[in-house]
Order: C-alpha cells, then structure tokens, then sequence
C-alpha cells in the first residue's frame, strides 16, 4: 500500500534492488544513460527555461541526488545544489569523441546527479536534450519533469493559464513521500494475475535466460571504414541518437493495418526487430547466428502512482526467437502478439524483480550474476505510444506542432541506452500521427553509420510489412 506521511527524513533513501541492478550494471565503457531528444522550430529563452527546470525538480528530488555507500549498501542522499542545469556546448559538449561515432558523457553519481540538460541553439529552431542514467528513473517520470518543466516556461512566455485547466495536472501533483513505496507493488499484485505460472514454467523461464544466451549483432563488413563514414556526412553529426520517421501518411496506413490485423504497434516493433535481426546477420554475421532476444520494459504505474515523482517503476519481459522462426513474417507477427498479451496476462515480468529482491540481498553474488550476464538481450525497444496525446492536455497544438508560449515543439524522440552484448537500443514513438524510431548504440561495436544502416532496415522491413497487408 502507498505510504504514508513519516516524521522522518526522506533522505538518506536506500537504493531499490532494480536502482542498484542499474548502478551494479554500468560499465565505464557503456554507460547505462538514455537520452531524449525535442526539437522545438522555435529559439527557447535559457535563463526562463533555467527557472522552469528549477522549479520542476523541485517535485522530483531524485534528480538531484548523488549516491552514498555505507558497506554493501547505496543510499540517494539529497543535495539541492546538484539539481540538473540547462548547459550549452561551451559549458560541456554533449558528446565526446569521433563524430562517426559521438560518445555520450559518463556520470558519477557519487559526485553529481544522474540527470543533465542540454540546449543547442541551431539556425532553424532549437533542440533540447535530456541525459538521465537509468538508476536514476525512466522514461514515464522524465516525461513529467518535461511536462513540468515546459508547463512553467509557457507561463513564463505567453501562456499563464498553460494546464491549469488540465484535471489530470490537479490530480498529479509529485508528492516526494511517494517515493518512500516506489517499490511497493503491493496494489498490483493484490489481484491474482489473468493467467498462472507453473514451478515448471518459471524453471524452464530460468533455463532459457541463463544458458541459452542470445547473439550479439555484428559488426558489418568495412566497419569504420572511410566508405562508412562518409554516408553519415549529409547528416547530422555527434549527436546521440540516431532517427528514421516515417511520412504521416505511412504511419495512418502503419496503425490502419495493425488495427485490422488485431495488433499493437509495438507487436509489430518486435516482430520486425527479429526479422531484421536474421537478415543483419545473415549479410554481416555469415548467418551463424542462432537465437535472438528482445528486453521489452513494462510500466507497473497505476492511477495511484499519477502522484509519484521521477524514479523507476517499472520491470523488463524477454522475448526470444530462433532464427527459422524469423521466416514467415505472417506468423511472427502474430506469436510476438500473442506473446504479449501472455507476458501481461502472466505477470511474468514480476520474476525479474523477485530475481534482483532475492540478488541483492547477497551483494557479491549479485556482482557475480552481472558480470556473467553481459549477453542479456540482442535489442531493447521501448515503445511510448502516441507522446501528442498526453501532451495536448497542457498544451495547444499548432499546424503539427505543440505550442509552449513563445516556442513551438515539432518532435520528440527518445531511446533506452545500449549495453555490452547489446548493439543496438531501439525507442519507437508517435508524434502527431507520425512513427518516428529512434536508436542509441554500444560505441564500442558499433558507430553512428552501421546504426544508420540498421535502421534502415529496419524501416523498410515495416514497410514491406505495410505492402503485403495492402495487397491482401
């Protein structure tokens, strides 16, 4: 049950086993960050935007935390002048490295919060990008600091009235003793899942993501060479992510199609993930390969948690495929559906937070496990649905566009963070009726063009997809 109100201090706040999973996890190589991006048509006024991040995170103290151990323990321990600034390229660059293959900026979160801003004034607009290490929260709580934050610069510039006509502003307003029971699931599991899981199933579960690990994409042939190099030339260069949208239109024909055919469109993520696993490594791997894994986040919000300030909740699922069971795309699609809506019904995504509850109890074990478990997934895809909808609520919309006082949002693209063993992290969203994917990347295997090129790929596998649906 949610807690209640305490005399004593929220902080020092211990660490969940999933925040120390994620602490734990990070190598200096990779580190576990993922990055948002929002690309506004529109200069922003710095100092206002300033104001307005300082004023948000003021109902979200995690992000101004840094970490404290005391034994096998990590603690938060709130500091207010760690509160993240708006900084520019001249403060800090918001890469590092080789523009073929720009790295992001590691934290020490024994020093300095796990959360940066960056703005970037460009000819035609501006872009806004926002750095979070995962320990720190995930991508539902950013999206209330943004909207928080943006809501405070549209009063400021033009909009007084910006969400206060909004019910659901009223009835989420962060309350930082709500993070006292982040990890209180308590109200989820009170009702017993749709569909049981044996002893038998959760061993063969176990077996499965332990002993048959999935493969690692490769390398494509003439990696890093100038050739490679030189197809990202024409585009923009040392940013974090990398992007391919499609047209409105397309995405109308996308959700139209995935409506008759009884599926999501993150079903169809999925699905054309694997099929564009076994081609990748059928053309660069020598079609050695044997099985592929998906990590899929699931959200464990409620709406009791509306008031619950920036942090983690939520758990991971695992789909896995062979590679003979990536050629008939038809009934990929609907297993990946179907398996879905298993993973809901079951709750099995529970069983990877009952592993690290039981894990962090034994500090070195748990060590042990995530050194050896390095190989955990071949993709992470995260799909946050239609970003506009939730949106529209605090701001007006404006030829495709949102309008935040003075300044007007035309995207918003977002990704999960690369990792050892995992070359590719994969965010799909939907802006105003358009499907935009995004992708970050382990720097040590790959580089901005092979990402470029599996995205590519990846994006014409979508629409050969739409093709034979429209032909049928």
């Amino acid at each position: 049950m949610p807690a209640q109100e305490s005399d004593e201090p929220l902080f020092p706040l211990p660490l969940t086993p999933l925040e120390t999973f994620f602490v734990l996890d990070e190598k200096e190589s990779c580190p576990i960050v993922s990055f948002i991006e929002l690309q506004f048509s529109t200069p922003l006024q710095l100092p206002v935007l300033q104001n307005a991040l300082d004023e948000a995170v003021k109902d979200h103290p995690l992000l101004a935390c840094k970490l404290v151990r005391e034994g096998e323990r990590f603690f938060w321990h709130f500091d207010p002048d760690l509160a993240p600034q708006v900084l520019t390229n001249d403060d800090l660059p918001l890469t590092t490295g080789p523009a073929d293959n720009p790295r992001t900026q590691p934290f020490d979160l024994f020093r300095e919060s796990g959360c940066r801003f960056w703005y970037v004034p460009e000819e035609t607009g501006s872009r806004l990008y926002v750095q979070l290490h995962h320990a720190c929260g995930d991508g539902v709580g950013m999206r209330q600091v943004l909207v928080g934050t943006l809501t405070r610069y549209a009063r400021a510039t033009g909009d007084p009235e910006c969400g206060k006509t909004s019910r659901k502003s009223s009835r989420s307003a962060p309350n930082p003793e709500r993070l006292r029971d982040r990890n209180d699931f308590s109200e989820l599991l009170s009702k017993p899942p749709k569909r049981s899981l044996t002893t038998w199933d959760r061993i063969r579960n176990a077996y499965y993501f332990h002993f048959q690990r999935p493969a690692v994409l490769s390398k494509p042939q003439g990696f890093g060479s100038a050739s490679t190099q030189k197809e990202i030339e024409s585009q923009a260069i040392g940013q974090p992510l990398r992007h391919v949208l499609f047209s409105k239109e397309e995405s109308a024909s996308i959700e139209k199609a995935c409506s008759n055919a009884s599926i999501r469109v993150n079903d169809l993520a999925i699905a054309m993930l694997f099929q564009t696993f076994e081609q990748w490594e059928q053309t660069h791997g020598g079609g050695k390969a044997i099985r592929y894994r998906v990590m899929m986040p699931v959200d464990l919000r409620s709406r009791r948690d509306l008031n619950l300030p920036a942090t983690n909740r939520l758990s991971f699922a695992f789909l896995g495929r062979r590679k003979d069971q990536c050629q008939d795309i038809e009934q990929l699609v609907s297993s990946v559906a179907d398996e879905v809506v298993a993973i809901k019904e079951t709750r099995v995504h529970m069983d990877f937070l009952d592993g690290l509850a039981a894990a962090v109890q034994h500090p070195r074990f748990m060590r042990w496990v995530i050194d050896k478990s390095r190989h955990m997934t071949t993709s992470v895809l995260t799909y946050t649905g239609d970003l506009s909808r939730g949106m529209k609520k605090f701001f007006p919309e404006s030829d495709g566009q949102l309008k935040i006082g003075d300044a007007y949002l035309r995207n918003v693209f977002g990704s999960p963070p690369g990792r050892e063993g995992t070359n590719v992290a994969v965010g799909v969203c939907i802006n105003w009726g358009q499907i935009c994917i995004s992708a970050s990347w382990n720097r040590q295997a790959w580089d901005a063009a092979t990402t470029d090129q599996f995205l590519q790929t990846y994006a014409s596998n979508w629409r050969a997809w739409l093709k034979r649906q429209e032909i049928n």
